[in-house]
């Protein structure tokens, strides 16, 4: 039987006022339902800071790349003064994009009628306009969408009133502030479009359990599931969930490994020394770390039963210019893990579909889940918790 939103919300709501280890999974129809989606598109994804890369990829004033964010075609650049903005593509005259892909520039122009812009998004040239009696060359600027930028990455919110970035970040950054993210540099890049809703690549990247299954033969052979582990609390702001897994007993000081730490280690705790650490920024951006490493991946909606995804692997930038080497073993660990994710995505999107397909418990491994799906009730169904529901009534 198809549940209709106003069922969804209503169980959406019930996560508000149950403990993490008296969750049920999200219902099966949460992850095809177009009408929940539509939702979370308008509360969620146009109203929150999404990932949209790094600043590496535009070192140099005139570095660009193009992205879609939720249907909007967006320009990352870095201008000649040296301020990186996202710019609207479509140009102001008949909505041609003035730019595709990547790569550098000192303007752009647009390949319909030849309107060119300068890289702060400035209309600089017009031909033959001049007829025009409703021509203002300073009102035809490119938008310009709020960016912000955090250790390296950059993050785009298409609310214009929306609240900074940092304080968002902030939690998260106190926790994770041991692992040097502003110190590290992409050895691995990867963009792809996963088949499945979102909501399952968010869930498969917050839990370390599935080490057990999915990564048995990669990542599962240091970090077995059975060491997983919820710490503390994260914050009490609930801006991020985490999760750490303890190393295999045989891989510390011991038995070597393309994944053990390296480089300076000094500043890290025991505990950051000889666990893998999940952190994931509601509501869709996640960081996979060792001392020195960083699987970050960001996720966006393209359609009910699609996701791209955009992510990359960090070193340390000594590790990475002082063995090259290691920097390709990691890579190539890591480009088989995300495929190894892809499936979490892509065969449960078959088999949600299922007419038998039901709510299932969490493990205590899967405190993050939970806590996942009380941040989709508070920002999508906040008036739905059951006790307020009776009163209600």
């Amino acid at each position: 039987m198809t549940a209709t939103l106003d069922q969804l919300l209503d169980d959406l709501g019930g996560y508000l006022d149950t403990p993490d280890d008296a969750c049920m999974t999200l219902p099966p129809q949460a992850y095809v339902s177009p009408e929940l989606l539509d939702l979370e598109i308008r509360e969620i994804f146009e109203k929150s800071w999404l990932c949209v890369g790094r600043e590496e990829y535009v070192p140099n004033a005139g570095d660009y790349f193009t992205i879609d964010v939720m249907g909007e075609p967006v320009i990352i650049v870095r201008g000649t003064d040296g301020k990186v903005r996202a710019l609207n593509s479509a140009c102001r005259h008949r909505f041609m994009p003035v730019v595709q892909d990547k790569g550098n520039t000192k303007r752009f122009t647009c390949p319909y009628h030849a309107w060119t812009y300068a890289t702060d998004g400035r209309l600089i040239g017009a031909p033959h306009m001049e007829g025009s009696r409703v021509f203002d060359k300073k009102a035809c600027s490119l938008p310009e969408y709020r960016l912000e930028g955090w250790m390296g990455f950059l993050f785009i919110n298409l609310d214009d009133d929306a609240a900074p970035l940092q304080p968002v970040m902030a939690s998260m950054e106190a926790a994770t502030k041991n692992y040097r993210i502003a110190d590290q540099t992409e050895v691995f890049h990867y963009e792809r479009v996963w088949e499945g809703n979102w909501k399952l690549s968010a869930e498969n990247s917050m839990e370390y359990y599935h080490h057990i299954g999915l990564h048995a033969s990669t990542v599962g052979i240091q970090m077995p599931a059975k060491g997983t582990y919820m710490p503390e609390s994260p914050a009490t702001d609930e801006t991020f969930t985490h999760e750490r897994c303890s190393m295999g007993e045989e891989y510390i000081g011991g038995k070597d490994h393309p994944m053990n730490p390296k480089g300076d280690l000094r500043g890290l705790t025991q505990e950051e020394l000889t666990t893998g650490y999940m952190v994931y920024v509601f509501p869709a951006f996640t960081m996979a770390m060792r001392p020195g490493t960083n699987n970050w991946l960001s996720f966006r909606p393209d359609g009910v039963d699609k996701t791209k995804i955009l992510g990359g692997y960090l070193l340390w930038k000594e590790i990475a210019n002082e063995d090259p080497e290691l920097a390709r073993a990691r890579a190539e660990m890591i480009e088989k893990v995300n495929h190894e994710d892809s499936l979490a995505t892509s065969e449960l999107n078959k088999t949600v579909h299922s007419r038998k397909a039901a709510r299932g418990p969490l493990s205590h491994f899967e405190g993050t889940v939970a806590q996942f799906a009380r941040y989709l009730a508070r920002t999508l169904a906040s008036d739905r918790a059951p006790a307020q529901r009776v009163a209600a009534e």
